[in-house]
């Protein structure tokens, strides 16, 4: 298996991550805050990579590369992170999984207006495709449908697209660095830079690190922060041998697997509806990826 395979395999893990932990976000987000449970996603994240990240030869950063990986890790998982629990708290899971999927489109627009991709209309079809599964997948999911702007606050609507938009600029920016240092210590930085920033957010804000949860809702909460850490260690090794506007792709398999989980969860059998929005988004990929390795 080649690099590129890899990259791609590593990248499909972290969406498919990413939806799991949504489903857990939302159970747990009326019990938390935003900025405590950012807090405790990441904490958990650092805990489960400090050992492999400890066992490898740390590299020497020089001092503005180090000050540009904590600043890009307090924005990708700190700030980003932040904003999306909030969004998720005024706005349907559902409404916020479709925004959050137009996240490739974002960071193939800015990817191609920075030079640092060369345009494909086939790989824009190949997303607009897949982003057209998902709206069908969520605009008619059973108790999932997609509100209107009126719906919810415009400040949630705002966080929302905020934490789209770093995200987009985090994937592109982030490349430089994660092909001069190793993945594994990078992403440990990063995440503790991020950690640090959101204890004392929760400080300055009132906000008890160690909220008072139920047995289940503390599971929930260390697989959130596994699931983080292992899939934004994915992302990254991803990032650091592919197109951003690849690997950001395989984030639109966050609420595919999220819908999957709640099928699942109810025991009932697939729609129509869910099997055409699969294929729509899985086409969709094929097409981007196909897009992909035909400029390379």
């Amino acid at each position: 298996m080649n690099e590129q395979s890899k990259a791609t395999l590593a990248a499909a893990a972290t969406g498919i991550l990413v939806g799991a932990a949504m489903v857990s976000t939302r159970a747990v987000t009326d019990a938390v805050s935003p900025q405590a449970l950012a807090f405790l996603r990441y904490l958990v994240g650092v805990a489960f990579l400090a050992l492999p990240a400890l066992a490898v030869a740390r590299p020497r950063y020089s001092w503005p590369d180090a000050v540009a990986v904590c600043g890009l890790g307090v924005f990708q998982f700190g700030v980003l992170i932040v904003l999306l629990n909030y969004a998720l708290r005024t706005l349907p899971a559902a409404t916020c999984a479709l925004v959050f999927s137009s996240l490739p489109l974002f960071t193939l627009a800015l990817a191609v207006a920075f030079g640092r991709e060369a345009f494909s209309a086939k790989k824009l079809c190949g997303l607009l495709v897949a982003v057209a599964g998902l709206a069908l997948l969520l605009g008619y999911a059973p108790g999932h449908a997609i509100e209107s702007p009126g719906g919810g606050t415009l400040l949630a609507y705002a966080a929302l697209i905020g934490a789209t938009l770093i995200g987009a600029v985090c994937s592109i920016l982030y490349r430089p660095y994660l092909q001069r240092y190793p993945v594994l210590p990078t992403s440990a930085l990063a995440m503790c830079a991020s950690v640090a920033l959101l204890a004392a957010f929760c400080w300055l804000t009132g906000k008890p690190l160690a909220p008072a949860l139920s047995a289940g809702q503390w599971a929930h909460v260390l697989f959130i922060g596994f699931s983080s850490g292992v899939g934004y260690l994915c992302l990254l090794w991803a990032l650091a041998r592919a197109p951003a506007s690849r690997v950001m792709g395989f984030q639109m398999l966050g609420p595919v697997t999220a819908a999957a989980i709640e099928l699942i969860g109810s025991r009932q059998l697939p729609s129509w509806i869910f099997v055409v929005s699969m294929a729509l988004v899985f086409a969709g990929l094929f097409i981007a990826q196909r897009a992909t390795r035909e400029a390379a």
